[in-house]
């Protein structure tokens, strides 16, 4: 449900243009020491810049702005992922047209030695036993 509703204010604020056409959309949430941040961020850049290269329909990356919830049966991201006050928690969203073109963009990825070491770069900056949490997602017809 938490990340329908991020996608949803995804499409809100930038609009719906080429968005429309995404059917596959792979969510990366993870946990970043907030004097990680600056690294992170221009890492995400350089993602975003590569993703777009190799044909993905769009690239977003946000931080989590409240870590409080205060409606019964719901819970803040950041305690779900165990984020302590020194860090902050982050989700990407890359789209994709179907899962055909989210394969070919990958393919092209692992082959590319630059992504390799983008991906290592960002690990490095993760806290101690983090790992990212991602996970691909199909649109629904609603």
């Amino acid at each position: 449900m938490l990340f329908f509703i991020l996608q949803e204010i995804i499409l809100l604020v930038i609009g719906k243009s080429n968005l429309n056409d995404a059917s596959i959309v792979s969510h990366i949430v993870y946990r970043v020491p907030k004097k990680n941040h600056d690294a992170m961020l221009r890492i995400c850049k350089e993602a975003y810049d590569m993703f777009k290269q190799y044909g993905i329909l769009h690239y977003d990356a946000f931080k989590l702005s409240n870590s409080d919830v205060s409606m019964e049966g719901f819970a803040n991201v950041a305690s779900i992922v165990s984020a302590n006050i020194d860090e902050e928690v982050w989700i990407e969203s890359i789209y994709y047209k179907d899962r055909q073109h989210m394969n070919e963009v990958m393919a092209k990825m692992e082959k590319d030695e630059k992504a390799g070491q983008m991906m290592k770069q960002s690990m490095d900056l993760l806290p101690p036993g983090a790992k990212f949490i991602v996970g691909d997602f199909e649109r629904l017809s609603v």
